[in-house]
């Protein structure tokens, strides 16, 4: 968030002070609020029997007319600014955030000279501290008049209670701003929702069809096949079980992180034996596909402290992507490095690669689309492993080239 600050010079005692004010997400002063306000400066200005109300707001360099009461003889205009050069009433009142009172400006050493509200005979002044609920300087509301004026307990009470009431507006415009952002996220996570879903059905659906009608052919036709045929069909049905394995375990992991937040419980854990595993569950989806993977790790054993479910889950499903995405005969490639203190993987395939704008959507919710042609698993997998990593203080970068493969760094 971007802080706006101002610079303010308070008169008595004498001193310069830095105060921040309204950052760029605070929200604008609706059209009824204004009306509101507008017609509490008319009241009051009416009831003490002054020229002026005023609500002035602060800004980086100078302090503003905001909204003026339209009774007789006031002087002031709507947008007018004074630099904050004077030392201006207000100012005291926002440095010290308190109420101040100036009977006559006239008759105080204090007041009289270099004022610009003298200059105009606002020669009194009432006025209290505006602020937005987290603190922010919006501005005063005040009171000035034209002959000297002490202004009487009554008249102070009403004066602050026109401030509680401006206060009270800053606060509800506050939560309506928040619940309106709240609305927008709840609606973008529908959404979010609503496309994980069909994702996730698209892929379902499309490999238990594939199963379905690979066993329905080997029923039909069963003594036709010799046993090469055979195996071959078998092998594809494991493939595509153990895609639709991967799938509904990826969904499993995404609802466990939704529902229950999931936490990263860290412990020693062997990188090496891990990525063994892992190879070895996919060995049939690498043999189908007839891939060569070489692995090249700096260490028999890599320890790391992280959370095993969570980097085993990371690394299935970048080692599967890559397996996915690569053309038969393939290479992929596994290394291990250190780089200091931290622990470098490196998972590069020679696969149909990403280009740019894909590569900009990897890990977005609201980017991900249904490409029936190839499938789209990979983003969702993508989206998981990205947020695991992260609660396992890991980075994630990929690089990327059309027609010659991807690479995807892990640095723990």
């Amino acid at each position: 968030m971007y802080y706006k600050y101002a610079k303010i010079t308070v008169r008595n005692p004498k001193q310069t002070k830095e105060v921040r004010i309204g950052s760029d997400l605070k929200p604008d002063i609706v059209e009824p609020i204004l009306e509101k306000w507008q017609s509490l400066l008319d009241s009051i200005a009416d009831i003490v029997n002054v020229p002026s109300g005023l609500i002035m707001k602060l800004n980086e360099e100078s302090i503003e007319v905001f909204l003026k009461s339209h009774s007789k003889g006031n002087p002031y205009h709507i947008g007018e600014e004074a630099p904050l050069d004077y030392g201006l009433y207000c100012e005291t009142v926002i440095g010290t955030q308190s109420k101040l009172l100036v009977p006559d400006a006239t008759k105080s050493a204090v007041w009289k000279n270099n004022n610009p509200d003298v200059e105009l005979n606002m020669i009194s002044y009432l006025g209290y501290p505006l602020n937005w609920p987290d603190g922010e300087v919006f501005g005063t509301v005040c009171l000035l008049d034209n002959k000297e004026n002490h202004y009487n307990e009554t008249y102070n009470q009403l004066l602050y209670q026109v401030k509680q009431h401006i206060e009270t507006d800053l606060r509800l415009l506050i939560s309506k701003n928040e619940l309106e952002e709240k609305h927008k996220q709840l609606e973008l996570l529908n959404q979010v929702k609503s496309q994980f879903l069909a994702l996730i059905s698209h892929d379902i659906r499309g490999s238990v069809s594939t199963i379905d009608e690979l066993l329905k052919l080997i029923i039909a036709d069963f003594e036709s096949f010799d046993k090469v045929e055979l195996i071959n069909i078998l092998k594809t049905l494991s493939q595509t079980a153990n895609s639709t394995y991967l799938t509904l375990a990826d969904l499993l992991s995404w609802s466990k992180k939704e529902a229950l937040d999931l936490k990263a419980d860290k412990t020693e854990l062997n990188l090496v034996g891990l990525i063994e595993k892992i190879l070895e569950y996919l060995k049939y989806n690498i043999q189908f596909k007839e891939l060569k993977v070489t692995k090249e790790f700096y260490a028999d054993e890599v320890i790391i402290i992280a959370d095993k479910n969570m980097m085993e889950t990371s690394l299935r499903n970048i080692i599967s992507n890559a397996i996915k995405y690569t053309d038969s005969k393939g290479l992929i490639s596994i290394k291990i490095k250190k780089n200091g203190e931290q622990t470098v993987i490196e998972i590069e395939d020679s696969g149909k690669g990403m280009a740019e704008d894909v590569l900009s959507k990897l890990y977005t919710y609201n980017q991900l689309s249904i490409d029936k042609s190839k499938g789209s698993s990979a983003g969702i997998g993508l989206i998981i492993t990205k947020e695991f990593l992260d609660k396992n203080d890991a980075s994630l970068s990929v690089s990327s080239v059309i027609g010659k493969g991807s690479k995807f760094i892990i640095t723990i």
